[in-house]
């Protein structure tokens, strides 16, 4: 399962945050290479003339996919991906939940007033959500994430305060990425960024760096005699562990029984044996991934074997 850690092809995904005119989009904008950018809220209008990009403007998550698939399919095309600022598409996650939720009250002649979402429609915006960074984090490309800043607050009441500052988006944004930078500027214009976070070790957390800059991270990257590495995506991975928790199939559980007899086992002891190896009191509450290796034990079992079967108890 495990072997000796080796330097790996590593492209930078770093999520940069702050108020209005801070200077997030020139961050982006200022990096090395052919450059793509998803522009959510028109805020590459006036950069045309100053910097060589490809743009692609859209506040919709199905444009987003869309585009970082192209990306997935054209790896040597682009450098740098630029989403900017990805607090908006966030925002029609959450729009698009609420929409449908109307919908739904609509059809069941509910009124729509006091509509909200629900937990399984919080669940499917955050599995969304996550799905998307985890892709951008996967992308053969450098990645800046830009996005709105948005107060932290603790307690409740006049024992509120706020404690911080975040991301406007949901506070996973914050986990897969290398690098979170706060952007800010102090009262004579200059800017700067606060060092939220740092994989690279280029700076120190906590640390702030006037006129931070893209490539001040360049060198912790390298492509040249390292492996490929690509983590799985929380779809991929929930594929794969579906099993777990889907309740056993009918053809299953007829094989397990087939087999059972096969092996000259009394019926009336296969519940026995799944409650011993599963905990579960009728073997119609095993998962399929239970059923299916349950069978399996069978099948390598000798036949009138007795171990294990209940038998000798």
């Amino acid at each position: 399962m495990f072997k000796p850690a080796e330097k790996v092809k590593k492209k930078l995904k770093i999520v940069v945050y702050g108020a209005s005119g801070v200077g997030k989009s020139w961050f982006a904008l200022l990096a090395n290479g052919r450059k793509a950018v998803i522009d959510t809220e028109n805020g590459t209008d006036f950069y045309a003339d100053k910097f060589e990009f490809d743009v692609f403007k859209t506040r919709k998550y199905t444009d987003v996919i869309a585009a970082i698939e192209h990306i997935e399919n054209n790896p040597d095309k682009y450098d740098v991906l630029i989403i900017d600022p990805i607090t908006n598409i966030y925002q029609t996650l959450k729009d698009a939940a609420q929409v449908a939720a109307e919908k739904r009250a609509v059809r069941k002649r509910r009124s729509i007033e006091d509509v909200s979402l629900t937990q399984r429609d919080w669940g499917s915006i955050k599995q969304k959500y996550t799905s998307l960074i985890s892709r951008l984090c996967n992308l053969p490309c450098h990645v800046i994430i830009t996005g709105w800043v948005k107060d932290v607050y603790e307690g409740e009441g006049e024992n509120r305060k706020k404690v911080g500052t975040s991301i406007d988006a949901d506070k996973k944004t914050e986990y897969q990425p290398d690098v979170i930078i706060h952007l800010q500027t102090n009262g004579q214009g200059q800017r700067f960024g606060v060092i939220e976070k740092d994989r690279t070790m280029t700076y120190q957390k906590g640390q702030s760096v006037k006129d931070i800059s893209f490539n001040d991270f360049l060198d912790a990257v390298t492509d040249e005699g390292a492996a490929e590495t690509r983590l799985q995506t929380e779809e991929e991975a929930a594929e794969q562990e579906a099993n777990g928790f889907e309740y056993v199939s009918s053809e299953t559980i007829e094989a397990v029984k087939t087999k059972w007899l096969e092996k000259g086992f009394e019926p009336r002891k296969l519940i026995a044996q799944a409650n011993s190896l599963y905990g579960v009191s009728d073997i119609y509450k095993l998962t399929e991934s239970q059923g299916l290796d349950l069978l399996t034990l069978l099948t390598d079992m000798k036949a009138n074997q007795k171990k294990g079967t209940g038998d000798d108890k």
